[in-house]
């Protein structure tokens, strides 16, 4: 997100209010808007089966296959946008971008492949038409490669290309189904459908119009040459897929329970538990705002400079000096932000009656929303401090977090739903939640005490590049030409070191 730093810090050197309602203005764009306006799409498309007056079935058929699209499409990619975002950042430290391009095609290549062998065993042998499958499984894809994208744009520091791409893609959506329906050619859902997969089909193929813009076309036709990546950071891809399946496991279990609705023999979910989650989530908007704000203009300036003064061979006290601004300011601004947060959510918490009442939803649906928001607010801290755990590249750490979360929601879920049933709805993910942000908040603050330790003792001595199953077999697609990265920014760093003493 060094992108979005760059702005801000732009920004806030106004010194003026101006200036500074520019810079969060800025930073909730980035931040919130593609899920705003992805929401935006869906919503516009379901206001239109409104006014046309959709069949219940045709609407429910259309959101659960979104749904489902979104949620596995996440959970599917977590944990290969986490290390290719290692791999992209590693690229750009020692600009080598010969290969970057080609990287999207392989990781794009296989997470179309695993998707596709997901999709036909799960729409083998159901009732739905193979027109029908064939736009869900499109739309599933067509996720998977943006999610993969998005990060090649953020690497590009194009943010209002980013945030504009999906605007085009959200509008051109319902532009598409307002057609398709006034049209009739087709039933409803195969309309929104289609729609849904035009509007992302354009923003995928702009999105890739924009990297290859920057980054140019493949030279060397290495488009496997990050797999060695999941080798050695493979606690990595473990962490972001344990945090992403803990996410939703709690509507994946309540879709079995009673309050899971049959969609045309093929999907089942729990609409009313789905849309209070929604609610609650969308109090931890300003979150991400204020926590990019905090670390790209004060934590990140910090941070660099304790590892500047390691690196360019600082004396005892400039390295303990910079240690202890950096801890200060870690702990300041992650409690600036925590504190900001539970005000915004007591101020949902006393507005929700009003919020809900315009969705439909009842009391003891409204009761459960209660539970649900402080279970977002444990999720969204959660979030923080796993974030500056991988900032400080404790892998082992940040999979300890990870897999607190989801076993918590495995164990916390299931004993709930066994013991108490429906009562049991949003407390367990809210138990769930708080034993992972206590769990990371111990290891972040354990981390902070020996960071000293950590950074001059705990790496190893020699560097050992990876040479498992994955590296053979880039050695054998490449025929042999692999460049290792993260020996290379080695050598530059102590080239650097070297010119400095």
């Amino acid at each position: 997100m060094a992108g979005v730093g760059f702005e801000l810090k732009k920004l806030f050197r106004a010194r003026t209010a101006a200036g500074h309602l520019r810079a969060f203005s800025y930073s909730a764009i980035i931040t919130s808007g593609p899920f705003l306006l992805l929401t935006g799409m869906v919503l516009g498309i379901q206001m239109l089966f409104m006014v046309a007056g959709v069949s219940d079935e045709e609407q429910g058929l259309f959101v659960a296959s979104v749904v489902y699209a979104f949620v596995f499409s996440q959970i599917l990619s977590s944990g290969f946008t986490m290390v290719i975002t290692r791999y992209l950042a590693d690229c750009l430290s020692v600009e080598y971008y010969e290969d970057v391009t080609g990287s999207l095609f392989g990781l794009v290549a296989i997470l179309v492949t695993l998707g596709a062998a997901i999709a036909l065993a799960f729409f083998w042998g159901t009732p739905l038409s193979l027109f029908t499958e064939a736009l869900a499984y499109t739309f599933f894809l067509e996720l998977l490669v943006v999610w993969v994208e998005s990060v090649y744009l953020t690497a590009v520091k194009n943010f209002r290309r980013l945030i504009a791409g999906f605007a085009i893609g959200a509008v051109l959506s319902v532009a598409a189904a307002f057609v398709l329906l006034e049209s009739q050619m087709l039933g409803a859902a195969d309309a929104g459908l289609l729609a849904i997969d035009i509007g992302m089909g354009f923003l995928g193929a702009l999105f890739l119009i924009h990297i290859v813009s920057y980054f140019g076309l493949p030279k060397h036709g290495l488009n496997f040459a990050f797999l060695p990546y999941y080798e050695k950071h493979w606690r990595l891809f473990l962490s972001s897929l344990c945090y992403t399946l803990g996410l939703f496991l709690p509507n994946i279990l309540i879709w079995q329970g009673p309050w899971g609705v049959a969609v045309a023999g093929t999907y089942i979910y729990a609409p009313l538990y789905d849309v209070v989650t929604f609610y609650a989530f969308l109090s931890l908007l300003p979150l991400m705002t204020l926590f990019v704000v905090a670390v790209e203009t004060r934590f990140y300036e910090k941070y660099a400079a304790y590892f500047d003064a390691i690196t360019r061979r600082g004396n005892l006290r400039e390295i303990e000096d910079a240690r202890q601004d950096l801890i200060y300011t870690l702990w300041f601004e992650l409690r600036q932000v925590v504190e900001f947060q539970f005000l915004f959510t007591l101020v949902f918490l006393a507005i929700s009656g009003y919020l809900l009442s315009f969705g439909g939803v009842d009391f003891n649906a409204s009761t459960m929303y209660d539970v649900l928001l402080f279970a977002a607010f444990f999720t969204g801290i959660y979030q923080l401090v796993f974030i500056l755990l991988t900032y400080f590249d404790v892998q082992a750490a940040v999979l300890r977090t990870g897999l607190v979360f989801v076993l918590g929601n495995v164990v916390f879920g299931l004993a709930g739903l066994w013991m108490f049933g429906e009562k049991s709805y949003g407390f367990t993910f809210f138990l769930a939640a708080g034993l992972a942000l206590v769990a990371a908040w111990r290891e972040l603050s354990h981390f902070a005490q020996r960071i000293d330790y950590c950074v001059f003792c705990a790496q190893p001595v020699f560097y050992r590049a990876a040479d498992g199953p994955l590296t053979k077999l880039t050695r054998m697609l490449s025929g042999g030409q692999v460049i290792d990265l993260e020996r290379l920014a080695e050598e530059k760093m102590k080239e650097k070191g070297g010119g400095l003493a």
